[in-house]
C-alpha cells in the first residue's frame, strides 16, 4: 500500500509540552480529534504528564547495543512505536529545536533491535521500522522561519531526515509549522488549529 498523501490507520501521537493549558496542547488535541472522527486507531502519548525520563543514564549508555529485553523502562513506548503506521509529533520549538524531553524519547525508545540493527562489520545501519509510512510534525516557532534556518532547522531534520530513515522506505512526511507564535493574535492561532484539523481529518 502506498500512502501518498492520505495518512494512517494506526496512529501514534506524542507530545511534548509542559503546560496543560498551552496552545501546543490545544494543536495536539486538534490532531487526535480529527484522527478519531476519521475513524482511525489512534494513540496519544504524553511525555510530561506520564512523567517520562528523557535522560539517558549510565546504564543505558553502557547497554545501548543490548538486547531489547534488557530494557523493560521503555517496553511501553517500544510496542506502540512498533504498532504504529504513522507517527506525529506535536511539539514546541525551543533553541531551533525540540524540548529535550522529546529529545529524550528519540534517545531511548528509538534504541538497537527496535528501530534499527548494526550489522557486523562496517555495514551501514539497518531501519527496523518499516511498519512506519508517515511521519508528521505539528510545531510552533515563536520567531519566524529566516531565524530557524540560521539555526539549523533542527526540529524539522531530526525527524523528517533523521528519523525517516529507520522507517519505511517510502516513508511519507508532513510539516505544519506556526511562526511568530509569541506576536500571534487569537485569530492567527484558531487558523492554524483549523489548518491541523484539517491536515488530520
Amino acid at each position: 500500500m502506498r500512502f501518498g498523501n492520505t495518512l494512517g490507520k494506526k496512529c501514534l501521537v506524542v507530545h511534548a509540552h509542559p503546560l496543560p493549558n498551552s496552545f501546543n496542547t490545544a494543536l495536539r488535541d486538534a490532531v487526535v480529534e480529527s484522527l478519531n472522527l476519521g475513524k482511525r486507531e489512534v494513540i496519544s502519548i504524553d511525555l510530561y504528564d506520564e512523567g517520562f525520563r528523557p535522560e539517558l543514564s549510565l546504564q543505558e549508555k553502557i547497554g545501548h547495543l543490548n538486547s531489547i529485553a534488557e530494557k523493560p523502562l521503555i517496553n511501553d513506548h517500544t510496542k506502540k512505536l512498533q504498532w504504529a503506521d504513522h507517527l506525529i509529533l506535536v511539539h514546541p520549538t525551543w533553541w531551533g529545536g525540540a524540548p529535550a524531553m522529546l529529545k529524550g524519547w528519540f534517545d531511548r525508545v528509538w534504541v538497537n533491535e527496535v528501530a534499527f540493527t548494526l550489522p557486523p562489520g562496517n555495514a551501514n545501519i539497518k531501519g527496523l521500522l518499516s511498519n512506519i509510512r508517515r511521519i508528521s510534525v505539528v510545531t510552533t516557532h515563536g520567531s519566524g522561519p529566516f531565524r530557524n534556518r540560521l539555526q539549523g532547522l533542527g526540529s524539522k531534520r531530526t525527524p523528517l531526515r533523521g528519523l525517516r530513515l529507520l522507517c519505511h522506505k517510502r516513508c511519507q512526511t508532513d510539516w505544519l509549522a506556526m511562526y511568530y507564535l509569541d506576536r500571534s493574535d487569537l485569530l492567527k492561532r484558531n487558523e492554524f488549529l483549523e489548518r491541523v484539523r484539517k491536515r488530520f481529518s
